[in-house]
């Protein structure tokens, strides 16, 4: 068959001098990859000859989803932060996910750095900013020696955590994949829960100890007549926080495309789960979450809905502020505790803790003994006070940049009737109500490194939020070639 015979599309290219020096060249409308789906690029953009390599962030798009590889190692980070284990390496005393995270750290930053967790941001040099700045201020404020354990911890549990959700997670499926993990883990847990609320018994712990060092089980009053459960964490404060992350995911992300009878069962369970911790942070954070997915159903006609939510919040700042006789904290403190008395010692926190805060601005303080009434415990229960307090206003800042950013740009994009844009919906939910919730609680250890691992996991929606059009092609950055309406394969 002459060539002239052939179909179109099946046509060689004509060789002329010019593409035996360039390669051949075409105009007019392309296609790449672009988070897992095909984009057009400008028709005005000449295409780079074929056998021009792939930038490593766009080698690192195309194959973005979820392999076996990928799977298996989002399952063992997940799986260690169900492991109550403890190990002692010298002075220095191990849980399984802070020895995961010695090992793949240096990894997951040389993945990253090579392009494979996508273009590198400014919300990603905040981490390693916020990361390397609190444990700079661990060498300035403590003696060496003593520094070393509590500077490598908060590295690799900020940066560490982060940088492994940015590199495993790295569109829709993955995502997805993530969180139908950590909510069979919550699933799993939930019996155990249950008789633990119930019986006052840690089982789990229990066990876990036959077989070594583990975590202490910890014993406080009953609330509404049902025992704290703990689980495998430290406190009920980390159990149910972790748990309360993963409800509006239940609906929005992992869940999705199922029935609404198979939705309401997972999320039914997430609920029973973080309701056995019996903790004001993850109820709050729950609360939040539904209070967000009702405004969404109820307004999902308004385009400018979020808009007018976030008026109406500062609205009600400013009202609260003039007409009341408590300041707006006081009055959000004492509808999101239990009782008078856990309001009246989150005030006293936040008083002494903010004072304490101002005493040393800059570079925060090198222990957790602040200023306090003799009464008082030692626990600071807020995250971000307990931030500033540590790593001063600085790291506050930092930290606190990280989270807004990510926020804003990973609500921007997809629309109404976009996959996407329910996962967006249960990943800004989710963070937000956490946002929320740690105002009247403190994270450490697990329940922190899940959540910068989940902050990181959302960085493909950061990529995914910038424009569509691909016409702003980086210069000598070629989208893979198209032969006969399919892909070739990738240049090696």
């Amino acid at each position: 068959m002459t060539d002239l015979n052939r179909p179109l599309a099946l046509r060689r290219p004509m060789v002329t001098p010019a593409s035996r020096a360039h390669g051949p060249q075409r105009k007019g409308p392309l296609v790449r990859v672009h988070n897992g789906r095909l984009v057009r690029t400008d028709s005005a953009v000449e295409r780079q000859p074929l056998d021009t390599p792939l930038l490593p962030t766009e080698m690192a798009a195309a194959p973005a989803h979820s392999s076996l590889a990928r799977r298996l190692m989002i399952i063992g980070f997940i799986a260690t932060l169900f492991l109550p284990s403890l190990y002692d390496v010298g002075s220095i005393r191990l849980s399984p996910s802070l020895i995961l995270l010695i090992v793949t750290l240096p990894v997951m930053l040389g993945l990253w750095a090579v392009g494979r967790a996508g273009q590198r941001s400014v919300i990603d040099a905040l981490v390693l900013a916020f990361a390397i700045w609190a444990a700079a201020t661990r060498f300035l404020l403590l003696d060496p020696r003593d520094a070393i354990e509590p500077a490598g911890v908060v590295l690799l549990q900020s940066a560490g955590a982060y940088f492994a959700g940015r590199v495993l997670v790295r569109d829709a499926p993955s995502m997805r994949y993530t969180f139908a993990v950590a909510i069979v883990g919550v699933i799993l847990l939930a019996p155990f829960l249950i008789w633990e609320s119930v019986s006052g018994t840690k089982p789990l712990l229990d066990l876990a100890g036959r077989f070594g060092q583990a975590l202490a089980p910890t014993y406080m009053e009953e609330r509404w007549g049902f025992s704290r459960a703990q689980g495998v964490f430290e406190h009920p404060i980390l159990l149910g926080v972790f748990c309360a992350t993963l409800m509006a995911p239940a609906i929005y992300i992992t869940a999705a495309r199922r029935t609404l009878a198979f939705r309401s069962g997972i999320a039914s369970t997430v609920a029973i789960a973080t309701l056995t911790s019996l903790s004001t942070g993850a109820l709050l954070s729950m609360n939040v979450q539904f209070a967000l997915m009702t405004w969404n159903l109820l307004l999902r006609r308004v385009q400018r809905r979020w808009i007018i939510l976030i008026a109406l919040c500062v609205a009600a700042f400013v009202v609260t502020d003039l007409l009341s006789d408590r300041t707006p904290f006081h009055l959000f403190v004492d509808y999101a505790t239990f009782n008078t008395r856990n309001s009246y010692n989150r005030i006293l926190i936040w008083e002494f803790g903010t004072a304490d805060v101002m005493r040393s601005p800059l570079i925060g303080h090198g222990t957790d003994e602040w200023e306090r009434p003799a009464y008082m415990s030692n626990s600071m229960d807020n995250f971000w006070l307990v931030i500033a307090y540590r790593y001063g206003l600085v790291g506050l800042a930092l930290l606190a940049s990280v989270f807004m950013l990510t926020l804003f740009r990973a609500s921007k994009g997809g629309t109404a009737g976009d996959d996407e844009a329910a996962i967006r919906l249960g990943y800004v939910f989710a963070v937000v109500a956490t946002m929320v919730a740690i105002v009247s609680v403190h994270l450490w250890n697990n329940s922190y490194i899940w959540l910068m691992f989940v902050l990181g996991a959302g960085g493909w929606l950061v990529e995914a939020a910038r424009p569509r059009n691909e016409a702003k092609v980086r210069r000598g950055q070629a989208a893979p070639p198209v032969v006969a309406g399919h892909f070739a394969p990738l240049p090696s």
